[in-house]
């Protein structure tokens, strides 16, 4: 059902032939998110006059079309400042669409997606579906000064916030991801916190510090009274993380104080590391293996991870977005399954987890590719720390239950 209570979303569609533009038009009626107002042209220029008067929600193009093309459409509509979606629909082949996907993004569209033709309805609603939900991630956050973080984090002023993993098969809890901090009812996702903190020393390993012993005392207490005694919990950690001298000793000595095992903690990397890095960073990787700790790649494929890194860095898993997936599907054909990934990097078959799952699709797609675990809204929403124990119970059973198969909705 549509939600008249929210502004209508404003598509503008360019397309030079009148049936396709008619058919995208159609199609778009079937997405019930939001109302929707379609804009339809089949000139280019035409169409960059209605983009100077602003509004857009998302912009929808072909490439192939006579006079201006695509690709010139688009650079002419980054030079008119929009930055909001960008969804390509053409006939070219997947490899040809996500480098013009590329360019998109250089040029500073805040989201961009494909469609290579021909392609159903319910591929083309997922994917708008899709587009909102990173324009919906992507939301401006209220500013939060370096002090004001660290003063939160020293008075232990925020509650953490936790985004279940499930297996893909059964829908059974497999594990936690840190997913940010709350504050005063505001969310902080962590990559964002990392990045306020990045240009401060040491503040980053402060807060990795103290956000690990907060865990360790949830791994206690799930531990204690649910069946779950291995619950593992991953956390998200940056270049400036890995530049902090003794962090993850002093991570492990925590976890020691709480009797809780290093395996049960995963420190999930999105940076990638040069040659220039500093020496102490790949020291801190090496050490994060040889404390007991697990190493995840994170955001592959979307973030700054080099594949030079996956190659040569010890990692126990990946994480690979469902934007990914739909891209590799696209570019290697229905051989670019996980089982592919691990042959390349060396992983056993349960170390492939998909992330951002936010709909029936996206689900579909992970499991067709070969993914053992995956995290999102349409598996489960976030946990407040103060109910983290209890929902795993409710999932798990208490400590003298015998099995935790029981999903989660």
């Amino acid at each position: 059902m549509i939600s008249m209570e929210l502004k209508p979303k404003r598509f503008l569609i360019l397309d030079d032939q009148l049936v396709l533009r008619k058919l995208i038009s159609r199609q778009a009626s079937f997405f019930s998110r939001f109302a929707v107002e379609i804009d339809e042209f089949s000139d280019p220029a035409e169409a960059l006059r209605s983009l100077v008067e602003g509004g857009y929600d998302l912009v929808i193009t072909d490439i192939g079309m006579p006079g201006m093309n695509g690709i010139d459409f688009i650079k002419n509509v980054a030079q008119l400042g929009y930055q909001s979606a960008l969804l390509i629909i053409s006939g070219y082949d997947g490899k040809t669409l996500q480098t013009i996907a590329d360019m998109s993004s250089a040029l500073g569209m805040s989201c961009t997606r494909f469609l290579t033709k021909p392609y159903s309805a319910e591929a083309f609603v997922a994917t708008l579906d899709d587009i909102f939900n990173e324009m919906e991630r992507l939301l401006p956050l209220d500013p939060l000064d370096i002090e004001q973080l660290l003063s939160m984090i020293g008075e232990d002023d925020y509650r953490l916030e936790f985004a279940p993993v499930l297996t893909l098969a059964e829908r059974k809890l497999s594990g936690f991801h840190l997913a940010g901090l709350i504050q005063n009812g505001k969310r902080y996702p962590m990559d964002y916190l990392l990045s306020r903190l990045a240009g401060r020393r040491m503040a980053s390993a402060v807060m990795l510090e103290t956000v690990v012993e907060r865990i360790a005392k949830l791994l206690v207490d799930i531990a204690r009274h649910t069946s779950f005694a291995e619950c593992p919990i991953s956390v998200q950690i940056d270049e400036a993380c890995l530049r902090a001298e003794n962090v993850f000793d002093h991570c492990y000595m925590v976890l020691q104080q709480y009797g809780v095992a290093a395996r049960r903690i995963g420190f999930e990397l999105t940076d990638g590391l040069g040659r220039h890095a500093d020496a102490v960073c790949f020291e801190n990787i090496a050490k994060v293996r040889y404390l007991g700790f697990r190493l995840l790649a994170g955001e592959f494929g979307q973030g700054a991870l080099a594949v030079s890194n996956l190659f040569k860095f010890p990692f126990d898993q990946l994480n690979v977005p469902v934007e990914t997936l739909r891209w590799m599907r696209v570019l290697l054909g229905e051989d670019a399954g996980a089982f592919r990934l691990l042959r390349y990097f060396g992983l056993s078959q349960a170390a492939v987890c998909a992330t951002r799952i936010d709909n029936e699709e996206s689900l579909a797609l992970a499991r067709s590719l070969g993914c053992v675990s995956g995290m999102g809204q349409f598996l489960g929403a976030a946990i407040p720390e103060g109910e983290l124990v209890a929902a795993t119970r409710s999932i798990w059973g208490s400590s003298s239950a015998a099995d935790g198969a029981v999903s989660v909705t």
